[in-house]
């Protein structure tokens, strides 16, 4: 029995797939087509229907004025596209409708000129929106640039959810409490609480461990650990990283062999005091700042928490050039947060001097061995560092800061950095 029209969804993804972020769209597409356990859409023009009727795959080059009259037989048309403005949000999902005007995307033609062909025709005003993501590079590749690869990601995410196909986990949750409070008694209310997400770490086909962490920015978490723990040298040994719908397994698979280690050290304080560590070498004496630049960096570094504001519990790490913060995460685990700014780090093709690493909680000896794969300066603490992680950062020329505050903070390990 054929699907009635008022349940038909199309979902058109366009832009040059040979063209880097161009196809962003496609990408997002084939994210889309594999778990529907679908064929992609490979040449432009190409449709694949879902067994349902419901579901209906088109990849285009570009939007064409002779597809107006084709929309009016679908309930929804959800557009795929990348734009390159600064303008514009990474990530945007929203309702689109008929207009004349151009847009900043990178085709002629706009949705919104398509939607209003089709109004011409029917007098109707379609059920439409458009997904759009950053383009930052439109080379003669067929692979995207890791920004927008991070993107399409997300982007998949998002329209799984509008689709009712996938419920993505939660940093936290709304629970329902009794709260007391002196004078006022008990009172039931309800407050977000943080959620604990357990993720599968896959290499080459072997489970390795199970990251207990937030649910966001798994890649990252994923490649960052796999560089701290030596396990990788660079982001060509990665060919895949692949994140389940349920965000349940991070498949990773290199470009190299590798051995699954005996044992993990991700524990309360860190890598154990009698674990080796390789001489990895000496940070460079090569940098220097003020503390007033240290604590005003800071202080931006508290205040852009906006999860531990939520919910409490989180945990975050900031990555700086010494003039601004350049990335900040936030997880319920101390070391995630570090092994996401590495990932992170890693992914941008390092693309600026790591000089200082804010974290909110407790510097341990394994934090100090993670810096050393960045090649940090500066490791800066709301809290205290260990004494084994002092005693490492004097050992490989870190600078260690601990209980930073507004009006001052203690400097554990070579001060000669810190130059009012």
């Amino acid at each position: 029995m054929q699907t009635a029209m008022t349940e038909k969804v199309l979902i058109v993804a366009y832009g040059n797939r040979d063209r880097e972020d161009d196809g962003a769209g496609w990408h997002i597409l084939n994210k889309l087509a594999s778990y529907l356990e679908l064929p992609t859409p490979q040449l432009p023009g190409e449709r694949v229907l879902s067994p349902s009727g419901r579901y209906e795959l088109l990849y285009l080059f570009q939007l064409l004025p002779e597809m107006a009259e084709d929309l009016l037989g679908y309930a929804q048309i959800i557009f795929i596209d990348a734009h390159n403005s600064e303008q514009l949000p990474d990530l945007s999902f929203e309702p689109v409708g008929p207009s004349t005007r151009h847009s900043a995307f990178t085709h002629h033609m706009s949705p919104e000129e398509l939607l209003e062909i089709s109004r011409t025709i029917s007098g109707r005003v379609l059920n439409a929106w458009l997904l759009s993501v950053r383009g930052y590079s439109f080379q003669f590749k067929e692979v995207l640039s890791p920004a927008t690869e991070k993107l399409t990601e997300q982007a998949f995410f998002t329209l799984g959810e509008h689709l009712g196909l996938l419920k993505r986990p939660r940093t936290y949750e709304e629970r329902e409490l009794t709260v007391y409070r002196r004078g006022e008694g008990l009172d039931k209310r309800t407050r977000p609480v943080i959620s604990e997400h357990l993720a599968l770490l896959r290499v080459n086909g072997q489970d390795w461990l199970t990251f207990v962490c937030s649910p966001t920015e798994l890649e990252d978490l994923a490649r960052g650990f796999l560089w701290n723990a030596g396990v990788i040298e660079s982001l060509t040994s990665i060919g895949s990283i692949i994140v389940s719908p349920d965000a349940s397994l991070i498949d990773v698979r290199l470009n190299v062999t590798v051995r699954k280690p005996e044992s993990f050290h991700r524990t309360a304080t860190g890598i154990e005091p009698d674990s080796p560590l390789p001489d990895m070498g000496r940070v460079p004496d090569d940098f220097s700042i003020s503390p007033k630049q240290l604590t005003a960096l800071f202080t931006e570094f508290d205040s852009a928490q906006t999860m531990h504001e939520l919910a409490g519990g989180f945990h975050a790490a900031a990555l700086s050039d010494g003039e601004s913060l350049k990335h900040m995460v936030e997880d319920l685990g101390r070391h995630n947060c570090v092994d996401k700014i590495a990932g992170w780090y890693l992914a941008q093709g390092k693309p600026f001097p790591p000089r200082i690493l804010y974290l909110s909680g407790r510097i341990s000896s394994e934090m100090v061995h993670k810096c050393l794969s960045m090649g940090v300066n500066i490791m800066v603490s709301r809290t205290t560092p260990t004494a084994l992680a002092v005693q490492l950062a004097q050992r490989f020329g870190i600078t260690i800061l601990g209980y930073m505050r507004q009006n001052g903070f203690e400097i554990h390990s070579h001060p000669q950095r810190i130059q009012d």
